[in-house]
């Protein structure tokens, strides 16, 4: 009977949450981390924006508050990692979930139009 080990693998596999999933997930945690800091960093980075073209003064007043921001970001992943441990043990999961982090929250840098007002 080579059916009942092929069930109960079949069975216990359902329950398990799948990689995927996981995977997701901690995308999902790590833009939690990120939230408040992106939504700085585009605060920021709008706040740049004049009739003249980018004035980086702006960017540079924010400085010392995106500094403290992603200080707090950075405790948080450490949470991730502990959290995700085989995910942290992995370079192709880190990667994997960096790009579905990307996709879920992109950050602002890689997002901004930096060309001058017409």
């Amino acid at each position: 009977m080579q059916l009942r080990p092929f069930l109960f693998l079949t069975a216990s596999m359902m329950t398990l949450p799948s990689y995927a999933d996981n995977l997701d997930q901690a995308a999902k945690d790590v833009c939690g981390c990120l939230a408040a800091p992106y939504a700085e960093l585009e605060k920021a980075l709008q706040s740049m924006k004049t009739e003249e073209g980018n004035d980086i003064s702006q960017l540079m007043s924010s400085q010392g508050k995106l500094t403290t921001l992603f200080q707090e970001t950075e405790k948080c992943t450490e949470a991730l990692r502990k959290k995700y441990p085989e995910i942290d043990a992995n370079n192709d999961l880190k990667k994997q979930v960096l790009d579905k982090t990307r996709q879920y929250c992109p950050n602002p840098l890689e997002t901004v139009d930096f060309s001058a007002p017409h």
